[in-house]
């Protein structure tokens, strides 16, 4: 008997044109699928959407379905029970997506002249419009116009957007997608595409694929693929015709619903099996998979029913040797329709074909006599094997039954011996079902059982090689905590003693040790006070067998490397043997309380009974996190409550940082009412529902002096109480933030490192005032934004120090305001601090170089710039280092008011001397100038007059460089006194006087005497010029034949007579009666002196 299909071949196209076929009749049966997807654009369009985007994979029967929408809106043939608008008049402007401009080809087909148009895209939207509007007009009373664009093919015209000026292409699609999406008007916008909307954009820069985002945005999603089911259900409705053999197509069902490999609905599998006939269910099934994997879904499948070919259904004969069109004729098909893709290399089920191709082969070479049989049933075998799912049973019992119903063979059996014994085929019993022998000569089974392993005694150590579980969520904790609690599991041979830390919350310690007591194990965990339980397995044989047969499974293939079919086959069998491994162990752990379960969960000492299930075993993971996590704050924001926060929460943690420093004295910290930035959402959960509010926003009393604590039914009492325990503990010594994060990081509070990114930086801004902070020991005066970020990126170089002030420090600290003419404080603070220290640090920074390095001070005076020069401290500046300096220590000064007084009096004593340490070296500069040289103390102007006329008859042609360089100083016109000592003692040392050091202050007296006396030297002297009631002037030669002539002229000050005349008295007190001998003695001193 033939199979009939004529009666569709009038009917079938195998790609239909929405414009060619709109007004042809096609056979279309309407899937549940496309009936989902016509009803949701219908519901979608009632709701205000109004644009469309239908996303299917090639041969889908999208097009198909868009020729059946406009039928059913244009009430030709009603395949589907919708409308959009009710009592509608439609037209349809419809398009085939091809490789253009979109903008050209919408205005070439609606006839827009595109040389003489200067706005392309508000002409073409001008014309639709136009057309909605002629119909609207032409229509009567109580009728509706309804204009449907569609575009099939529209990812044609996305790509070549995406070659071809992306922003003007694109910019269109927006444009028509607003237009269309006005709800005031009927529009509707139907496209269909292969893809995803964005993989067209693939090869855009980032800000295009950001545009491209945008434009798909403004249309609503519908994918659209159909499933095996309703393409079974699809080739039944095609080939419904009466069954002839209704017992066969009976049994061959029960075959298929008995083997596990059928997913069709048990209520419809009858009727559906007896349309399809003469296809078995089974080998229809097969079919419909592989067309979906190699074909084009919908559209090859009616390609098979409509084929021509000797191996489609038009030549198929049923006889005894071929009651059905069975899995073997499906093979058949499907080599001869796909024959070059399927033995390509881009076939991802390349070998499997390859391996049966290779089988058939190896049936010619031992069969030759008798091939037909057993070629139908390797081709079944391997089809079944490669396409049905894995829980599939093809085992000896399945391929006797479907080779005798459904292949026409009456030794199935014998068959299946000889195919096995010549390895053609072989059976997998680990997936229960017969395959190809791809091609190797290892007997596995005997290879694995011939293996030679050591006797498994430390299961502990094999299993952590092998066997991983992932991590498990206390999901009722997370939910009502709003904390994402991890468990981690943790194979051991002993009970482990581990602390959780980062992502991980607590352990669940899986137990492998017969030695070991239950006993044994309660007394651990009773001492065991982080989040682990404890699970004792006390039969470990199942596991021990797998893990024996994973070992073995292993060491073939190791032996084995360079049979690539063997080895592929035993990672098959050892990903089977690990399965069953994790099948033992999670059965162990949740078992029936009837039966004699092996493991025994532990927790404090306490067994833990009644887990059943994975519910049971989170209600105990929930329990446990509430027992040891007990303070940890209730915060359910799961952007933040989590180990690592998103990159796209960076920005709102920096505006809220932002928000907080800069705004914290505004209502809500400055955010607009009805805007919910996510910067402000963290505000109102983190801290404003948790009374954590400031500036303006806290509520009635004194904002100032209230110390701020969260409100009462807070659950971040515990957190806030041990952050300032932490604060108060840095009263004695500086500590370090990290120690704070660190103990956040652990029980009870296992903050997860999100949370304390926003808590530790809110919490210290608004703490500000209680503590110094320091950063690598350097103090910060102002806790900006960008401080606070480095304080969660590196706590670590962060510490803090909370001021300790009691009675006799308030005292102090106040007297040191008043020092400063600044008024008393009831309330200290970081500000307050930073007001004192401020004028202190401002008054050492201005000191000239000089007076920050002269030791020429008293000991208090150096001992206080030295307090302040290294002060990083406040606190310690204060009360330590300014008492120490001068000699005080905090018990001496609280005796009395009276010690106070006397101790802000020699302070301010030590800072005028600080201050006046520059003045006073300049004076003593100008005391030596007047006393060597002008002999009485006279104003700056008068000296400088005396200096300058010294010198005026001087032969400035022997002057050296430098000599002329002092001149100029000494005759400079400067009026400032500062200024022109300066400028002299720049050019005497090289530098000015701000600039000596202790030592340089003499060298300046005498290296200003030489210059002075090369000058005079150098200077023709009159009788006129010199004054001798003023000074006494005389000129000294000394020639001799060593040294030549030396001469000098001195000029000493009247004042200095009385020096002279003493050493005169005493020089004349020694001298002999030789008058030659005293000459000479003096001849000689002065010959040296003038060498000087």
């Amino acid at each position: 008997m033939k199979a009939n299909t004529k009666s569709l071949l009038t009917h079938y196209s195998p790609s239909v044109n929405i414009i060619r076929d709109a007004e042809r009749e096609l056979t279309y049966y309407p899937t549940p699928n496309a009936e989902r997807v016509v009803h949701q654009i219908a519901n979608d369009f009632k709701q205000g959407t109004r644009a469309f985007n239908v996303i299917g994979s090639y041969g889908t029967g999208k097009s198909s379905l868009l020729w059946a929408f406009e039928q059913t809106l244009r009430k030709k043939q009603r395949f589907f029970e919708v409308s959009l608008v009710s009592n509608a008049t439609v037209k349809f402007i419809k398009f085939v997506g091809e490789y253009r401009s979109i903008v050209s080809v919408f205005a070439e087909q609606l006839n827009i002249d595109t040389a003489t148009t200067v706005n392309l895209p508000q002409a073409i939207l001008a014309e639709i419009f136009n057309q909605y509007y002629t119909l609207n007009k032409a229509l009567s009373n109580g009728e509706q116009p309804l204009v449907v664009l569609i575009i099939d093919e529209f990812g044609k015209f996305l790509e070549y957007a995406a070659d071809n000026h992306p922003e003007q292409e694109l910019y269109f699609v927006q444009q028509l997608t607003e237009f269309i999406n006005n709800q005031d008007y009927n529009f509707c916008l139907l496209t269909t595409v292969h893809q995803n909307f964005d993989a067209y954009a693939y090869s855009l820069t980032s800000t295009q694929r950001n545009e491209w985002s945008k434009v798909k945005g403004r249309f609503r999603e519908i994918t659209f693929n159909e499933p095996v089911e309703q393409l079974l259900l699809l080739m039944a409705q095609h080939l419904n015709r009466p069954a002839q053999k209704k017992v066969d197509i009976t049994e061959s069902l029960s075959i298929a619903q008995r083997s596990n490999s059928l997913r069709l609905d048990h209520r419809m599998a009858q009727d559906v099996a007896e349309k399809l006939y003469p296809l078995d269910v089974l080998s229809a099934s097969v079919l419909t998979i592989a067309l979906q994997r190699y074909g084009q879904n919908e559209r090859s499948v009616f390609s098979f029913l409509q084929a021509t070919d000797d191996t489609g259904l038009g030549h198929f004969e049923q006889n005894k040797h071929n009651p059905f069109y069975n899995a073997a004729n499906v093979f058949d098909y499907l080599i001869f329709n796909y024959y070059a893709f399927l033995n390509s290399r881009s076939n991802t089920d390349y070998l499997a074909w390859l391996g049966i191709r290779l089988a058939l082969e190896n049936v010619e070479r031992c069969f030759p006599d008798h091939t037909q049989p057993y070629e139908k049933l390797v081709k079944a075998i391997g089809l079944l094997s490669l396409t049905l799912p894995q829980s599939a049973v093809l085992d000896r019992l399945f391929l006797e039954e479907y080779g005798r119903t459904c292949l026409g063979l009456e030794n199935t059996a014998e068959l299946l011996e000889n195919l096995t014994q010549r390895k053609i085929i072989q059976y997998r019993a680990y997936k229960t079902r017969y395959v190809p022998n791809e091609g190797t000569d290892l007997d596995i089974q005997t290879a694995i059982q011939q293996a030679d392993v050591d006797t498994i005694g430390d299961v502990t150590t094999l299993l952590q090689r092998y066997y991983q579980l992932p991590p498990i969520l206390a999901k009722m904790y997370a939910y009502e905590n709003g904390t994402p609690r991890l468990f981690e599991y943790h194979i051991s041979e002993w009970p482990i003693d581990k602390t959780p830390s980062g992502e991980v919350d607590g352990y669940i310690n899986l137990i492998f040790n017969p030695a070991l007591s239950l006993n044994e194990v309660k007394i651990h965990s009773e001492r065991q006070k982080e989040a682990i339980i404890y699970v004792h397995y006390q039969n470990t044989n199942p596991i021990r067998e797998q893990l024996e047969e994973i070992e073995r499974t292993q060491k073939v293939i190791d032996r084995n490397p360079d049979d690539l079919v063997a080895v592929r086959e035993l990672q098959k069998l050892l990903q089977h043997h690990k399965n069953l491994l994790n099948h033992y162990i999670l059965d162990g752990l949740l078992q029936d309380e009837t039966v004699d379960t092996s493991t025994v969960w532990v927790f404090r000492g306490q067994e833990k009974r009644g887990i059943q299930s994975r519910r049971d075993l989170n209600k105990l993971l929930s329990q446990v996190c509430y027992e040891v996590y007990d303070r940890t704050p209730r915060f359910r924001n799961e952007l933040i409550n989590r180990h690592k926060i998103s990159s796209s929460m960076n920005a709102p943690k920096r505006l809220f940082l932002q928000r907080l420093v800069n705004n914290w004295h505004e209502p809500d910290l400055g955010f607009e009412k009805d805007r919910f930035p996510p910067e402000k959402t963290i505000y109102l959960t983190l801290l404003k529902e948790n009374g954590l509010v400031l500036g303006e926003d806290r509520p009635s009393g004194n904002k100032l002096l209230e110390p701020l604590s969260p409100a009462p039914n807070s659950s971040f009492h515990f957190l806030w109480t041990e952050c300032s325990a932490f604060l108060e503990e840095s009263k004695l010594s500086r500590k370090s933030v990290a120690d704070l994060v660190e103990k956040l990081s652990k029980r009870p509070y296992k903050l997860k490192q999100g949370l304390i990114e926003f808590w530790l930086p809110a919490f210290l801004y608004i703490k500000r005032d209680d503590f110094a902070l320091f950063q690598e020991g350097v103090y910060v005066p102002k806790m900006s934004s960008e401080v606070l970020e480095l304080i969660n990126k590196n706590p670590q170089r962060f510490a803090v120090k909370a001021f300790s002030l009691d009675g006799v420090r308030i005292d102090l600290f106040n007297s040191y305001r008043r020092f400063l003419n600044q008024s008393s404080e009831l309330r200290f603070g970081n500000q307050a601090f930073i007001e004192v220290v401020r004028p202190f640090l401002t008054f050492y920074r201005d000191l000239p170089p000089y007076a920050k390095q002269t030791k020429r001070l008293s000991k208090e005076a150096l001992a206080i710039r030295e307090a302040i020069a290294q002060s990083k401290e406040p606190e310690k500046t204060f009360f330590e280092d300014f008492p120490v300096a001068l000699g005080y220590t905090l018990d001496d000064l609280h005796r009395g008011a009276t010690s106070v007084e006397i101790y802000i009096e020699r302070l301010q004593d030590s800072v005028r001397e600080l201050r006046g340490s520059y003045d006073e070296l300049i004076d003593r500069f100008e005391k030596f100038i007047t006393d060597e040289y002008i002999g009485e103390r006279l104003s700056f102007s008068e000296y400088r007059a005396k200096l300058q006329s010294r010198f005026q008859r001087i032969r400035k042609h022997l002057l050296l460089s430098t000599q002329k360089t002092f001149l100029q100083r000494l005759n400079s016109p400067l009026d400032d006194r500062k200024a022109w000592l300066n400028s002299i003692a720049q050019a005497v040392l090289g530098k000015p006087l701000d600039l000596l050091q202790d030592e340089d202050e003499l060298r300046l007296y005498d290296k200003f005497k030489g210059i002075i006396r090369d000058l005079d030297n150098l200077t023709q002297l009159s009788v006129e010029e010199v004054n001798s009631d003023e000074e006494s002037v005389f000129s000294v030669e000394i020639t001799s034949f060593v040294d030549g002539i030396t001469k000098n002229v001195v000029r000493m000050p009247a004042s200095k007579q009385a020096q002279i005349q003493t050493i005169e008295t005493s020089i004349r007190s020694i001298l002999k009666t030789d008058s030659d001998v005293n000459i000479a003695a003096i001849a000689n001193i002065l010959k040296d002196l003038l060498k000087k």
